[in-house]
């Protein structure tokens, strides 16, 4: 494959600022703009036209991400959108437009489907869409340039300090190329999951989930709780889908509904703790 140059303009000066990125011989441009930033940007005309875009943020230790489009990016992202309702904070917009105005409407809903698709499987970021975005049909030679932005796209992203589009690794056992099981038993509820390399844990479709909260409940658990329950990851008291955690005692608390210790509840196949085999 052959190589390829990343231009990343500061335009601020500094990195905490606002950033332009874009690759030699093509003509789109990718925008990262802090949320502090963005009332500020009405030197950047390209804003003003069709794209597509990712709000990042971070809340109670778990990062997410929502995917949208818009006929005008800025205005968009300066409205409310539904999941920050519930309080949600977004920190930093990554914006994609081309100066030509060439994303019409059809364009940027099939972007928007396709990268809602690639962060859902790459299970990183919690994706904070409350439906799955509608997929426009667009002819072949169409589908074919939109691939070019998407592969430019996925190489910017991970400059910007985001690694969405790169699939969360498991780990292994013994060197195999299984993921790490484990379960949790509680009274109100039973799950299964897998260990990620960075020790975060993917709760497993199918697994159960206690309806009822202890007074122990901490509310950044009831808040992540609900909003399993709003975004339709957990239906009737079950998963259904498989769902990521930051760390074992918020999976662990927001399964059974009370303040954990995740590290002693989740347990290997034959039965030691997390917190015991890997203290030894």
């Amino acid at each position: 494959m052959l190589g390829r140059t990343i231009k990343l303009y500061l335009m601020d000066g500094t990195a905490s600022g606002r950033w332009q990125a874009s690759i030699s011989q093509w003509s789109g441009l990718v925008y990262k703009i802090p949320r502090a930033c963005l009332k500020e940007t009405e030197d950047i005309p390209e804003l003003n036209t069709p794209g597509v875009y990712f709000l990042f943020g971070n809340e109670c230790g778990q990062k997410f991400v929502y995917v949208g489009e818009a006929d005008n990016v800025q205005k968009r992202i300066l409205q409310p959108h539904l999941f920050e309702k519930n309080g949600s904070q977004w920190d930093d917009a990554v914006i994609y437009v081309t100066p030509d105005g060439s994303l019409e409407k059809g364009r940027v809903k099939y972007l928007e489907h396709y990268f809602y698709k690639q962060t859902c499987d790459c299970a990183r970021y919690i994706v904070k869409n409350g439906n799955t975005p509608t997929q426009s049909p667009v002819r072949r030679e169409v589908r074919d340039s939109l691939m070019t932005a998407v592969e430019n796209i996925k190489l910017i992203m991970p400059t910007l300090g985001y690694k969405v589009f790169e699939p969360a690794a498991k780990t292994s056992v013994s060197g195999e190329n299984q993921p790490v099981l484990l379960h949790l038993s509680g009274r109100k509820a039973k799950a299964e999951g897998y260990l990620n390399a960075d020790k975060s844990i993917v709760v497993r479709k199918g697994s159960s989930f206690s309806l009822t909260e202890t007074k122990s409940c901490e509310n950044y658990l009831r808040k992540r709780r609900t909003e399993l329950i709003r975004l339709k990851q957990v239906v009737n008291g079950k998963f259904v889908e498989d769902v990521k955690f930051n760390s074992l005692s918020t999976a662990a608390g927001c399964i059974l509904g009370r303040d954990v210790n995740g590290k002693e509840l989740w347990l290997y196949p034959d039965g030691t703790s997390f917190k015991k085999k890997n203290s030894q």
